[in-house]
């Protein structure tokens, strides 16, 4: 079996796992109790008199049909406000499927039920499993790869970093240190092991620590957190911590947006680079980086467009909220959010911007470091020649 075959059975394997994860629900909560309680609104109240307010929102009674567990097929007549345990509430509509907690007397009949939340979970998962399949039929290997380092990363972040993070680790150092972890996990099993690789991981960490340096700094003078009032009372709530370290926790997510940038911008240019020299092995070590430099140009007005207008599109219900009170442009970058949300797509773009001639230089000199000139003045790469 050839290398290649065996990398796309290796690679197929850990993604069919990824989709049964996935797939079946028994799979990642194997104990029934923490199964959650599906039911489906098959009618809403009409009689206004009958209507309550809560926290402004009007809401009356909703019948909801019971579709798993214990009591599937019961339908239970409910308040029409779903109650997420957050400063959030909403209403839901007939024909809408939702979550539903339900406490049982001793005998197991139903004692009290509420709608905590809309089933959106289930059609998520399809939507994945779409994503994961489209990756891998038009992508090939290369798409497969990409599904597996895309899974690696929703771990690392899941599962280590906020987990780190809320237990009081350093936000800072902890994403510093992570995010040079998943750059350089993604881009191996990417790009492989090679030279290629090697040059645009450094170029990545070289444009992601700028990035963090900027974001360090310019946070601090400006004395930044990123959040509302409301999600400043909820972190402190979630993390228990009244001394919880906001600004940390801001540039862990300039660091995070930064990534995918950096790392895609980083190897396409040692790709792009290694292609060149292996069309003209005779180019210098200058011409290389004069290529990946003229690449990098048309790449780079793009890359920061896509991260300027993610952070602006994250931010557009905020944008229109101060919008409207029609406060002139110095009073609108004065807003916290704001001033965090340009912050974070200024620093990103910077390090993106570096990422260029760092990767750059660092591939045109690994792409010629074991190349010596002949008799005739070609390049020739040296080759150790193993004895039997």
């Amino acid at each position: 079996m050839n290398k290649k075959k065996k990398e796309i059975i290796i690679t197929a394997v850990v993604l069919i796992l990824i989709v049964l994860a996935f797939s079946l629900k028994g799979f990642i909560n194997s104990n029934d109790e923490s199964q959650p309680i599906h039911g489906k609104i098959i009618s809403e109240g009409t009689n206004s008199s009958s209507s309550k307010t809560k926290n402004g929102i009007s809401h009356g009674k909703v019948k909801v049909k019971i579709t798993s567990g214990d009591h599937k097929g019961e339908i239970l007549t409910l308040d029409n406000l779903i109650n997420d345990k957050t400063y959030r509430e909403t209403t839901a509509n007939k024909g809408d499927n939702v979550l539903v907690n339900i406490t049982e007397n001793a005998n197991g009949t139903v004692k009290s039920a509420y709608i905590y939340e809309l089933d959106r979970y289930e059609y998520l998962y399809l939507l994945i499993l779409v994503f994961i399949v489209l990756l891998g039929v038009v992508g090939g290997i290369k798409g497969l790869k990409s599904v597996l380092a895309l899974f690696l990363t929703g771990v690392v972040i899941l599962k280590i970093l906020i987990p780190l993070i809320i237990a009081g680790f350093n936000p800072t150092s902890t994403s510093i240190i992570l995010c040079i972890g998943i750059s350089i996990i993604n881009l191996l099993i990417i790009g492989g092991k090679n030279k290629k690789t090697l040059a645009a991981i450094i170029g990545t960490i070289g444009g992601v620590l700028i990035a963090a340096i900027i974001g360090i700094y310019v946070s601090s003078k400006l004395n930044l957190t990123g959040l509302t009032d409301e999600e400043i009372q909820m972190t402190i709530y979630i993390a228990q911590n009244a001394q919880f370290n906001f600004r940390g926790l801001m540039f862990a997510g300039i660091l995070m947006g930064a990534l995918g940038a950096v790392m895609d911008v980083s190897i396409s240019i040692a790709s792009s680079i290694n292609e060149v020299e292996e069309n003209n092995p005779s180019s210098t070590i200058g011409e290389l980086i004069k290529s990946g430099m003229n690449i990098g140009r048309d790449i780079m007005g793009t890359m920061a467009n896509t991260l300027i207008l993610a952070y602006a599109g994250g931010s557009m219900y905020l944008i229109m909220l101060v919008y409207s009170y029609n406060l002139p442009m110095y009073r609108v970058l004065d807003q916290d959010a704001i001033a965090s949300a340009v912050l974070n797509s200024i620093a990103g773009s910077i390090g993106l911007i570096f990422t260029i001639p760092i990767t750059a230089v660092v591939a045109a000199v690994l792409f010629k470091r074991n190349v010596k000139k002949d008799d005739y003045g070609h390049n020739v790469e040296e080759k150790t020649i193993q004895e039997n």
